[in-house]
């Protein structure tokens, strides 16, 4: 009878293994229902048969061996046979899915025979007490002892590959030239091959020979950016020097501007661009794209750092070598210069110290002294050191102001005066009318007798500020003071300050 039915099994056989599925095949429907006393109609009957015959397939495992079984819409389906650590897993409203566990940070997976390992990376780094960070997925321990903090150590720029004139703040992150000569300084990462990208953010750069952009650690610190093969600068104008000629020009750089740099090092184009304009001033130069990058094929190195050179006071600008950090996009690929800052356990110094209850002490120092009156000098348009001993220690910037006031006065003839000027220096402290010492520092201010008198005193005040004086060492300050035109010139009634700033 199978074989009318066109299966491949016998009635007999269909009837055996609908009696052993049991209950599994006791929902099986057949289109006709035939009562007792019912005469049966072949074709009713076939129908019935076929259904059945349909509905024992339906219920078959599918998939090969060890298959899990699913509902795949009124039919089983099979997934697998599942591999060492696969699991179902639902797929929002499709079939679920073989598939294993995947690994988070500091989490390891390991897969076997019937099971599934799963552990930490690691437990807490280092002793009882220390701080814990993430260290590329598993924990590093910081330890802190008295007046320490956590804090970032990240790209800025180099506290040693600078000038002497040029000071470093915000965590080396801005640099600022203190006088006209030139000052430079070079970024702390570099680069050699790839696509990078990184800012100068708040620039000031007025004068011709200042420039901002790349070079190599053979930089010439006493010329401009791009004077020779080892360097490539903008100059505020918009014009990009490099091996001492220009070769191209961008937009000009306004007081305050963000200043981004794309670099591709590998092929040695760069593209310059201000407030986020135009790269390279040109409407057709993209970096993601490579088109109307200035060529700088010929640079003395492959390995590039940021760079910048003044020759003005007060040139200034802020690094920007990380993404968090930047003002504007970089170009589509091209990546940060530097990667980010990393966490690390350091003492509070320079300007403050921290205590271990918490205690935040600025590290800046003051003297003030008035002393007794100097003995006068004869020595005209010579200064001789006037003996006053004034000292004065930094303990945090380095960077100290130093004033004076009092009155001078010469006791000869109408157009005779003095000339005074403050100096400082290291070691023993000059003594009263020796030969000038230490170095010069601000104008020297002069005063001149107008009518005759013995005594007519002139008041003056003098200050300057110096920077780079370094914490922990004593310096001395002093007046050097000359005749003009004769007579004796002396001072009186003075009054020395020196404030770290």
């Amino acid at each position: 009878m199978r074989q009318q039915l066109g299966r491949s099994v016998t009635f007999a056989a269909f009837i055996a293994a609908l009696s052993l599925a049991g209950s599994a095949y006791a929902q099986c429907s057949v289109p006709y229902q035939l009562n007792n006393g019912q005469v049966a109609d072949a074709t009713q009957v076939m129908g019935d048969m076929n259904a059945l015959a349909d509905c024992v397939d339906d219920g078959a495992p599918a998939g090969a061996a060890n298959s899990v079984q699913v509902n795949g819409g009124g039919t089983l389906a099979g997934v697998g046979p599942l591999t060492d650590g696969q699991l179902l897993i639902g797929s929002n409203g499709n079939a679920p899915q073989a598939s294993t566990l995947t690994a988070g940070p500091g989490v390891t997976i390991t897969n076997g025979p019937a099971s599934i390992t799963i552990s930490s990376q690691g437990g807490p780094a280092g002793p009882s007490g220390t701080v814990q960070v993430n260290n590329a997925g598993s924990f590093a321990g910081l330890q802190l002892s008295d007046g320490m903090i956590i804090t970032g150590v990240g790209a800025s720029f180099s506290a040693t590959a600078k000038s002497p004139n040029l000071t470093l703040s915000d965590g080396n992150l801005v640099a600022t030239s203190t006088n006209a000569s030139y000052a430079a300084v070079l970024g702390s990462n570099s680069q050699s091959s790839g696509k990078f990208y990184f800012e100068f953010q708040n620039v000031r750069i007025t004068d011709s020979n200042s420039g901002i952009g790349l070079g190599t650690a053979g930089t010439n610190f006493a010329s401009y950016l791009g004077s020779n093969a080892q360097s490539v600068g903008l100059e505020p104008n918009g014009g990009v020097w490099f091996n001492g000629h220009q070769i191209g020009t961008a937009s000009a750089v306004p007081v305050g501007a963000t200043v981004s740099i794309a670099l591709d090092v590998t092929n040695k184009l760069i593209w310059f661009q201000t407030n986020s304009g135009l790269w390279n001033n040109s409407s057709a130069a993209n970096p993601a794209t490579g088109v109307g990058g200035f060529s700088v094929s010929g640079i003395g190195s492959s390995v590039l750092y940021p760079a910048a050179i003044w020759r003005e006071a007060l040139g200034t600008t802020q690094i920007a070598m990380t993404s968090a950090s930047w003002i504007s996009v970089a170009p589509s690929g091209f990546g940060p210069w530097a990667p980010p800052s990393t966490p690390t356990a350091v003492n509070v110094s320079g300007a403050a110290t921290l205590s271990n209850d918490g205690t935040l002490t600025s590290n800046a120092r003051a003297a003030q002294s008035t002393p007794n009156n100097p003995t006068g000098t004869t020595s005209v348009g010579t200064q001789t050191m006037q003996g006053l001993a004034g000292s004065v220690t930094p303990g945090a910037s380095g960077r100290i102001l130093f004033m004076a006031s009092g009155d001078g006065f010469n006791t000869a003839a109408v157009g005779q005066g003095f000339i005074v000027q403050l100096r400082y220096g290291t070691g023993t402290a000059p003594a009263n009318g020796s030969a000038a010492a230490g170095t010069p520092i601000g104008g020297a201010i002069k005063g001149v007798t107008a009518v005759v008198s013995s005594a007519q005193q002139i008041p003056f005040a003098v200050q300057a500020l110096v920077p780079n004086l370094t914490p922990g060492t004593a310096y001395w300050f002093d007046l050097g003071l000359a005749a003009i035109g004769g007579g004796t010139a002396a001072i009186e009634n003075v009054s020395l300050t020196a404030v770290e700033m």
